[in-house]
């Protein structure tokens, strides 16, 4: 078929011309989730634990849906399709579905087993999970469509050797050959550098993504958590350490492996997960005592059974490890927070998006239901580094925030600036990034370190429609009295501080420089080049 005309120029310019991205400045708000098993609704099918077999497994079976007298399983109807067959298992009750948030959406990106080399982009050597490609790629059109506003990061937990951990404990505990402490603890020390390192690469994969989508750091926030303990201490187990009751009831662990798991192991994961994002300065969210007095075979817990169906409030909210747990389900739920488990998450998420920035811990205790947890805050963290504003006109004596001939250290000390902070410094400039733009506005020291020279390369910043991306033709429109000063650099009039620098027929930059500079064009050549 062979398009002639109007029309043919019209489909040529919707295949040539990019489509403009919302991101930061969409109208639909969302959050995002991202990482393992403990963030993607692992093990959300089931409302506590029960030996029962069959029909709906004493109440506990959210995916057996009623059938006449009995009922009938769809695990679709708990896992997103196409995840709930051995899948990324993302459950309608994971904590981003789960958290109560003034957003638009809530979106899981994340997938159960993920490392953190399951996050990293393609392009930097990430490798796609469960036939999905690795999350940050699948962050970046969610990023460029929605406003994104938060972003939740479970990782690090796999890298570490969760799952062989607890196959290995369970494993020494059914053969009678001893705690798994000591060769764990061993695996886990040696691991720990490696995995910080990790973390933090992580989250500059997620860094950026939302860069390239066009946000600043402060539109949105990034909190890293830790993982919540669903197995109590050995003094708060309600069976004996070797009663046959702790294998059929899924705790199959010796004491001192309870203890090793809920005061060293446990704690040192969390700690590992919280150096990588303190090395980026991100938010924390810790929830090692999240479930404190919900776990499986605590004392202050309840499975259901065909005569006793514990509420929320009385239930344990991890899966447990057995017999059933294979019969009944699937192994990789074993071991993670269930549907209870993924509200009380959904709890804390809900309280650290609406404190201001920090570093917080969320926690739990025996007869609270899921709605009931605290969150309690660590630390105060200053709102990330702001960029400058995304529009901006070029004035006579600055560029908005910014002013010529103020010194270095009036740059680093004044109240107009106090939320903005150069992205990068040298002696003989200070560079600006510019809110959801590619472009920076650049401040040139002369002698004296005073600021002689503003440029900025942001294609909203400029005045009369003239800015960076522009015809120079268009500029001599708007500007009538345009005069050329070198082979690239333009005073807007003879009497005008205002300048652009041009590179092939097209505004490069537009700027403004001091009186000083403007009496030598040899130093507005040098200054400009300069500013870069």
């Amino acid at each position: 078929m062979r398009f002639t005309g109007a029309l043919g120029a019209l489909i040529l310019m919707l295949v040539l011309v990019p489509v403009a991205l919302a991101g930061p400045s969409s109208k639909t708000t969302a959050a995002v989730s991202l990482g393992d098993s403990y963030i993607s609704g692992e093990a959300g099918r089931w409302n506590g634990n029960s030996l029962t077999p069959t029909g709906d497994k004493d109440g506990t079976d959210r995916a057996c849906l009623p059938a006449g007298a009995t009922c009938r399983v769809d695990k679709t109807s708990v896992y997103e399709k196409g995840t709930e067959d051995r899948g990324c298992h993302r459950s309608d009750v994971a904590e981003i579905k789960s958290a109560s948030l003034p957003v638009a959406e809530r979106i899981d990106l994340s997938c159960s087993g993920a490392q953190t080399k399951n996050i990293f982009r393609a392009s930097q050597g990430g490798v796609g999970q469960r036939g999905e490609p690795p999350q940050a790629d699948k962050l970046l059109p969610v990023a460029r469509d929605k406003n994104v506003k938060l972003i939740m990061l479970s990782i690090g937990g796999n890298d570490l050797g969760f799952a062989s951990i607890v196959r290995d404990c369970i494993t020494a505990y059914v053969t009678r050959t001893g705690p798994c402490e000591p060769s764990q603890q061993q695996k886990i020390d040696a691991l720990k550098p490696e995995v910080i390192a990790n973390v933090g690469r992580a989250i500059d994969e997620v860094r950026a993504v939302m860069s390239e989508a066009g946000y600043a750091t402060d539109d949105y926030r990034l909190i890293v958590q830790t993982y919540p303990l669903v197995v109590p201490r050995a003094a708060e187990n309600r069976y004996p350490e070797f009663s046959p009751e702790r294998t059929i009831n899924g705790c199959p662990f010796y004491d001192q492996d309870f203890d090793w798991a809920r005061d060293r192991a446990a704690p040192q994961i969390g700690a590992v997960v919280k150096a990588g994002a303190n090395s980026r300065g991100v938010e924390t969210l810790d929830l090692i005592d999240a479930f404190q007095g919900h776990e499986f075979c605590s004392q202050t817990a309840a499975q259901s059974t065909p005569l006793a169906r514990p509420t929320a409030a009385g239930a344990e909210w991890g899966r447990f490890v057995g017999a059933s747990t294979v019969q009944q389900g699937e192994l990789q739920e074993a071991f993670h927070p269930n549907a209870y488990g993924q509200r009380a998450l959904g709890t804390c998420v809900t309280k650290v998006f609406a404190a201001a920035p920090g570093t917080f811990a969320c926690s739990g205790a025996a007869g609270l239901d899921p709605s009931g947890l605290a969150l309690h805050r660590i630390q105060t963290i200053r709102a990330p580094t702001s960029c400058l504003a995304r529009r901006s006109s070029i004035g006579p004596r600055g560029i908005g925030r910014l002013r010529l001939r103020v010194t270095r250290k009036g740059l680093d000390a004044s109240p107009r600036l106090a939320t903005v902070t150069a992205a990068s410094k040298s002696p003989k400039r200070y560079r600006y990034c510019v809110k959801g733009s590619r472009g920076h506005v650049t401040a040139v020291f002369g002698k004296g370190t005073k600021v002689e020279l503003l440029s900025a390369t942001a294609g909203s910043y400029g005045n009369r429609g003239v800015h960076p991306g522009v015809s120079l033709r268009k500029a001599r429109r708007a500007f009538k009295a345009l005069r050329r000063v070198s082979a690239t650099v333009y005073r807007l009039s003879p009497s005008s501080r205002r300048i652009i620098g041009v590179r092939r027929g097209k505004v490069r930059y537009v700027g403004v420089a001091s009186k000083r500079v403007l009496r030598s064009n040899r130093l507005l050549r040098t200054y400009a080049q300069r500013a870069g």
